[in-house]
């Protein structure tokens, strides 16, 4: 899994369509993950820090097939949230 983009949209519209959401901890925090796989192999889901989120958006992260500047848009679209915005994309993400 790969950083590929910064999501902006709201949490609760998102919870709202795709259900509630699970909550995994680590070293750094506890984070609240949307997981999806939309293919045979393939995967990405949105994270952001479950307490004190530093924005109001996700993080995207993507398996390897999925690591594309193009793919993000796409993503975006499928997850059929109001208002989601792509703020930010990882520079070393092809077009």
């Amino acid at each position: 899994m790969r950083y590929l983009a910064q999501i902006d949209l709201d949490a609760a519209a998102l919870e709202e369509r795709w259900g509630s959401p699970d909550t995994v901890r680590d070293d750094l925090a506890e984070w609240v993950c949307f997981a999806f796989t939309p293919a045979e192999g393939e995967a990405f889901f949105l994270q952001r820090e479950l307490h004190h989120p530093p924005s109001n958006g996700f993080v995207l992260s993507v398996s390897e097939g999925l690591f594309c500047g193009d793919t993000v848009h796409g993503i975006v679209a499928a997850l059929g949230i109001a208002g989601a915005q792509v703020t930010h994309v990882n520079a070393e993400a092809t077009p």
